[in-house]
Parts: structure tokens; C-alpha cells; sequence
């Protein structure tokens, strides 16, 4: 019997694999996995936000209740951590496959690493780095990810590379345009919306003061960019991909799943106020359809990484940088076109 989680195997739009109708208990797994990941991951930072958007409209916070941001990081990361130890002992594996033990020692390592940043082993004044102990949280909620998303039936992307004789051919320079116009397309949608954003601050009403780092509590540059980084992987991979993929597996329309994404991506951007908050929905919806169209998410992280430190390190002239990568983006469209249908199923039969 197929999987409920089973995504389609026949072109970019995902179509249900099966014949089966929908019920509600597929439906209300897919939501659980999905819901039960960004709760872990997000769940911490989108209180904190809320609670610093009660402060910005004027609202009494007490001083406790805004330190739920690090004491719930640490707890949504223990219940990855113990979520990925159970995903990785429970794999099925077939007879002769290796042990799970090397990997329980990875993650054993990661939670190392971030215990010790934690203590201040990696500073002589014996605070917390921010880098260290970050990167390896990326690490586990990476892993977790693909993990859970193995577990329902579900690939976020194929990353098998071409054969040497296909390196160059035709079909390949298509399948590679593809990851290029979804990279192009999505920064520039992410200028958009921050080009939007400084456009709506401008209306009546209250909006943060500063930038998003002071407001994250993020200390230096070294930690800003590792925050940036840490941010663009959770949230493409995550609010982004893991959402259309097992959304529509478990045979979500599309709207509802852009829509769950794109809320996903805004909620936790309710610090910057009301009107800057919606500006976020717009970079969810496209984010999500680039990936529900092309099945590439690397192009995505990629792109909102690069955005991220480029304008930590040197700031991005906003309107000429998003006419740049329009037309990128649309000289990349044109050459995911010049793979002739006689040379793609040649291709997917060579495969």
C-alpha cells in the first residue's frame, strides 16, 4: 500500500502519487509533523516576538517573560535533540545496513559543542560565543528535518549529480538554470519585501527602532552572521520546503499550504510592528511556490544567506540590486527552456 506521504514522482508539481482520497488522519499527521518541528524551532523566538509587539503598541510586559526566548531555545532544542536520537534508532535499515551508533555520536558531538558555548569554554571571559554553539544547532535542526521528512515518505531535493558524459549537455544546463532562476527569484523578492518594509514604516503607526540584530539581543558580527545564517537555513528549509512538501503529500491544496508558510515566515516578524510584519508574507507565498514548482531548496537558503550577509557586511542598494536579479532571474527562465522534450527523456531513461 502506498504512503500517505508518498509526493509525486511525475513532474515539478508535486500531484499526489496515489489515487487514494484524502483523510483526515493524513491531514492531521502532516500538520503534526510540521507544527510539532516549528514549535521546537520557532516556537521560543515567535513569544518573544509577540510579547515585543505588545510592548511596541504600548502594552506592560513583565521583565521574566522576556527571557522565554533563551530558556525555550534551549528546550526546543532538547526536544530536537531527543526527536533526532529516536528518528535516527528507529530508522528501518535493511540487513547488512550500518550501525545507527556512528551517527548517535554525531549528534552527541553537536550537543557537546553546544553545551561547552553555553558554559563559555570557547571565550576567556567565559560568556557565550554565539557561533559555535549556533552552528552546531544548525546542524541538528538540519538533520532533523530531513530525518522527519525521510521518515514521512518525503525528499526536500534530489541531490544526485549528473554523469561526466551529461555534464554538459543541454538537458543538464536546464536542470541547472532551474536552481539559478529559483536563487535569483527569491533574493529578489527578499529585497522587495524589505524595499516594502521601509516604505510601510513610513505610515502611521508604531514599528521597531533599529535594526532586526539589536531587537534579536545578537552582540557583534561575528554571532549577526551566524545568526543570519542560522535564520535563512531554518526558515527556508523548515517554513518553506518541509511545509509545501509534506503538505502536499499528504494532498493539501496549494494555497493552503503557501498560506501556512507564509504565516510561518511573518508571526515571528510581529517585533517589527503590524504593517512590516505583512511585508514578510510576501517573500512566504513566492518562496513557497519557487518551491513547489522547482523542488530546489539549497537555491532558497543560498539566496536569503547571501542577502543576509551581504547586508550585514556592506548594506543593498535596494531598487538596482532587485532590477539586477529580475533580469538574472529571467535570463535563467529563458535557459530552462533549451532542453528539447526528445533530450530530457533521454535523460530521465539514461537515470
Amino acid at each position: 500500500m502506498n504512503s500517505p506521504f508518498t509526493p509525486a514522482r511525475t513532474g515539478p508539481n508535486l500531484r499526489p502519487a496515489t489515487d487514494e482520497p484524502p483523510t483526515y488522519g493524513h491531514a492531521a499527521r502532516g500538520y503534526g509533523t510540521v507544527l510539532a518541528l516549528y514549535s521546537l524551532a520557532g516556537g521560543p523566538h515567535l513569544v518573544s516576538a509577540v510579547l515585543a509587539a505588545v510592548q511596541l503598541h504600548g502594552g506592560t510586559v513583565p521583565a521574566e517573560a522576556l527571557q522565554v526566548e533563551e530558556v525555550g531555545r534551549l528546550i526546543g532544542l532538547a526536544g530536537a535533540a531527543i526527536w533526532l536520537l529516536w528518528l535516527v534508532l528507529t530508522r528501518p535499515r535493511p540487513a547488512g545496513a550500518r550501525s545507527p551508533w556512528p551517527r548517535v555520536v554525531v549528534l552527541v558531538g553537536a550537543l557537546a559543542v553546544i553545551a561547552a558555548d553555553e558554559a563559555g569554554e570557547f571565550a576567556a571571559d567565559r560568556s557565550s560565543t554565539q557561533v559555535a554553539g549556533h552552528l552546531a544547532e544548525l546542524v541538528i535542526w538540519v538533520w532533523l528535518c530531513v530525518e522527519a521528512a525521510a521518515r514521512c515518505g518525503v525528499t526536500l531535493q534530489q541531490l544526485r549529480p549528473p554523469a561526466l558524459k551529461r555534464l554538459f549537455s543541454k538537458h543538464t544546463k536546464a536542470e541547472r538554470a532551474k536552481g539559478e532562476l529559483v536563487f535569483y527569484a527569491h533574493a529578489a523578492v527578499l529585497c522587495t519585501a524589505v524595499w516594502l518594509m521601509s516604505v510601510l514604516k513610513r505610515l502611521p503607526g508604531p514599528d521597531l527602532e533599529g535594526d532586526q540584530a539589536t531587537a534579536a539581543g545578537v552582540p557583534g558580527l561575528g554571532p549577526h552572521l551566524v545568526h543570519g545564517i542560522w535564520s535563512a537555513t531554518v526558515e527556508e528549509l523548515l517554513a518553506t520546503a518541509l511545509v509545501v512538501a509534506i503538505l502536499t503529500a499528504v494532498r493539501r491544496p496549494l494555497w493552503e499550504s503557501l498560506t501556512v508558510a507564509a504565516l510561518m515566515r511573518a508571526l515571528p516578524h510581529a517585533y517589527l510592528g503590524l504593517l512590516p510584519m505583512l511585508a514578510t508574507l510576501l517573500p512566504g507565498i513566492t518562496a513557497g511556490w519557487l518551491y513547489h514548482r522547482y523542488r530546489r531548496v539549497i537555491p532558497l537558503v543560498l539566496a536569503h544567506a547571501a542577502y543576509n550577509t551581504l547586508s550585514i557586511l556592506f548594506g543593498v542598494p535596494l531598487l538596482p540590486m532587485i532590477v539586477l536579479l529580475l533580469l538574472s532571474a529571467f535570463w535563467a527562465w529563458i535557459a530552462t527552456k533549451t532542453a528539447s522534450p526528445r533530450a530530457v527523456s533521454r535523460a530521465r531513461s539514461v537515470d
